[in-house]
């Protein structure tokens, strides 16, 4: 392997940690799956900040009032649903609309 091809080898496992921490940061109620559920669902979920009020939510500290209005909603829901995650097709029932 010559010298340019383990640079660029190191270079894309570099980054790929720094994903795979990025989304080891998030709390365990905010996962990339819940974004793609609630794309799945017809969502037009885009960001974290379809549900959140930061860009990037961090497991550690999480507050809820971090959360907007659809995640508070989706939070209560997985209480009253007595769920061990929230899922991102209960958006679909939302009342406060897409």
């Amino acid at each position: 392997m010559t010298d340019s091809k383990r640079v660029t080898v190191a270079a894309v496992s570099v980054a790929s940690g720094g994903v795979l921490a990025l989304l080891a940061a998030l709390p365990a109620g905010a996962t990339p799956q819940m974004l793609s559920q609630a794309k799945a669902a017809g969502m037009p979920a885009q960001n974290c900040q379809y549900c959140h009020t930061v860009a990037m939510p961090k497991k550690e500290g999480f507050k809820p009032d971090e959360l907007n209005e659809r995640g508070k909603w989706l939070l209560s829901e997985k209480d009253k649903q007595n769920a061990k995650d929230i899922k991102g097709e209960w958006l679909k029932n939302y009342p406060g609309g897409k």
